[in-house]
């Protein structure tokens, strides 16, 4: 009975495609017109992203290559430097003046073709430091210079280029804007005005199709450049978007479809929505039983592959879709208690492995018998053994704190340096130790106790059975913002490690296992690698390299954890 029911549902759904021969044919016609218009759209994608974006870039090529010729003159860019930087709106010296002059030459006979208005020079308070017109005399005045550099965006490292319908040239120009800049740093700014007319011949030839227009937009959303035609209707267009190679500029392509392509597509989609129309009305009681509890099943499913593992179906049918429903019950049911259990214990062993890791015995009375020597240190005038004190009692102070998980990088460096201070003091020669870190990767959250072992067991092991030689080790740190991880590296010139003894070290770290074959300098690897996979997961972690009488580097890899996440 079961399985006629089944079979009845399924024989309806198929009788009901018996009327969509009318659908299935519209379908071509609509596929067939898509298929034009996408062609069509495909032909002006390629022209535009291929051809003109490639003539734009040669053309802004050209531009750039033209203007980089004002650093074959070094000398000259250094004290157009200093003038800007110490005589700021004043006009440089005489040899500024003429070598700057017979640049505006050179780059007027290199680009001829281009029609230039005028060159000049303007800092970016607007002051102008040297000009070039070669058919005009102009003087140009700071607010017009200011609203001149406006389309370059800080830190003023790309050149860019804008155009001008209504310009103090009484014609419109096409404005390029070049930053001169000095040991990396922009200082000024050369600006080339050129005639519009070559660089809108460039772009109209590839206004091909019906209503074209080709728009440049800034990244400020702002219009640059528009053709003459007329705008194409919103409703019946294609637009295509391409960057262009300077300045962040964005290049818009809009055309109409053509008008015979409209008519079959409308005709073609009048016909579906009728048949669709149809279809709905004589399926949809038909298919409601039939398509319901299978989309709540797939819904259930997809919770549980999302973690929620308490959703039930429904049950409102005695046949095999209803007995998948029952199954998928039982099978819901048994995964929630076993997670449930499996997730408890998981987080019961992880909580008492990292506090395990973590934690030590809490010598307060140490720590309290510590500050007491310190006293007596400073009132017997022994400062030696004050700050030895001292640094002692902060690192057990800063040990005793079990109750945070996750410090800031400064104070497990501040717990190094204190580290450090009792080593060097025990050492004649002593160990020159060098931290680099940016002052962004000070603030950034990392787990506790993971710096200072690594660099005990570097000295212990490294630097201290070194007989010659000054030892040296180095601290430094990068930040990958796009990957949000943060990578360690500790070096020393130490005595390094063998290639048995490292190749037992690598596979110890790779495979986990945590004290069961771990003796010496390795402990303490094991303890800090175990510690940064439970807190953090197991793609971080320790990697190392070394080699005999060399040194040895190690790096571990953490989340980048910022302080309103920590």
């Amino acid at each position: 009975m079961k399985t006629r029911r089944i079979r009845t549902k399924i024989a309806l759904a198929m009788l009901l495609t018996t009327i969509c021969p009318l659908l299935l044919t519209s379908i071509v016609i609509l596929w067939q017109v898509s298929q034009n218009i996408e062609q069509n759209r495909l032909f002006a994608q390629t022209r535009i992203s291929e051809d003109l974006q490639l003539q734009i870039q040669q053309y802004m090529n050209e531009m750039q290559e033209t203007s980089y010729q004002i650093y074959t003159n070094y000398t000259m860019v250094h004290k157009l430097y200093k003038s800007v930087q110490e005589h700021p709106g004043e006009t440089p010296n005489y040899d500024v003046t003429f070598q700057l002059k017979e640049f505006y030459l050179n780059t007027y006979s290199r680009l001829e073709e281009k029609d230039i208005k005028g060159m000049y020079i303007l800092d970016f308070d607007g002051h102008v430091y040297a000009d070039f017109f070669p058919y005009y005399y102009l003087r140009l005045n700071q607010q017009y210079n200011k609203e001149t550099i406006a389309p370059l965006q800080a830190p003023y490292q790309k050149p860019t280029f804008t155009i001008h319908q209504d310009s103090i040239y009484g014609q419109p120009i096409l404005r390029y804007l070049y930053p001169i800049k000095m040991i990396g740093r922009p200082f000024a700014v050369l600006v080339i005005d050129m005639d519009e007319k070559p660089f809108a011949e460039l772009v109209e030839r590839y206004n091909i199709f019906e209503n074209g227009q080709i728009t440049i937009w800034s990244p400020q959303h702002e219009l640059i450049y528009r053709t003459a035609q007329s705008k194409p209707s919103a409703d019946y267009s294609e637009t295509i978007q391409i960057d262009l190679p300077t300045g962040g500029n964005q290049l818009r392509y809009e055309f109409n479809i053509a008008p015979h392509l409209l008519f079959f597509r409308s005709f073609a989609i009048g016909i579906i929505a009728f048949s669709v129309l149809l279809s709905i009305i004589l399926a949809t009681w038909l298919s409601h039983n039939l398509t319901r509890p299978i989309i709540e099943l797939c819904s259930k499913m997809n919770d549980i592959r999302r973690g929620k593992y308490n959703v039930r179906v429904r049950l409102s049918t005695t046949d095999e879709i209803a007995f998948l429903g029952k199954q998928f019950n039982e099978m819901a049911h048994r995964i929630e208690q076993h997670v449930d259990h499996e997730l408890k214990l998981q987080l019961k062993n992880q909580e008492s492995q990292i506090k395990a890791l973590q934690s030590q015995i809490s010598p307060h009375f140490l720590f309290n018998t510590l500050q007491l020597i310190s006293n007596i240190a400073m009132v017997n005038q022994v400062p030696e053994m004050r700050f030895i004190c001292q640094s002692l009692s902060n690192m057990y102070r800063y040990n005793i704190d079990i109750n945070r998980e996750w410090v800031q990088v400064k104070d497990e460096i501040s717990h190094v340096r204190n580290y450090m201070l009792i080593i060097n003091k025990r050492l004649p020669d002593g160990i020159k130790i060098s931290i680099h870190l940016e002052p962004s990767i000070r603030n950034l959250w990392i787990p506790k106790l993971i710096l200072q072992p690594v660099v005990e067991n570097a000295v212990e092991h490294g630097l201290l059975p070194l007989l010659h030689g000054k030892k040296l080790m180095r601290i430094s740190a990068s930040a990958d913002w796009e990957q949000r991880t943060l990578t360690f590296h500790v070096l020393d010139n130490g005595v390094g490690i063998d290639e048995d003894a490292l190749q037992k070290l690598r596979h110890s770290l790779n495979h986990d296992e945590i004290f069961s074959q771990a003796t010496g300098a390795s402990i303490g690897l094991l303890n800090i690698q175990t510690r940064i996979k439970l807190i953090c997961g197991t793609s971080y972690g320790i990697e190392i390299s070394s080699k005999p009488n060399t040194g040895t580097l190690l790096t571990f890899r953490l989340p980048l954890k910022e302080v309103d996440q920590a």
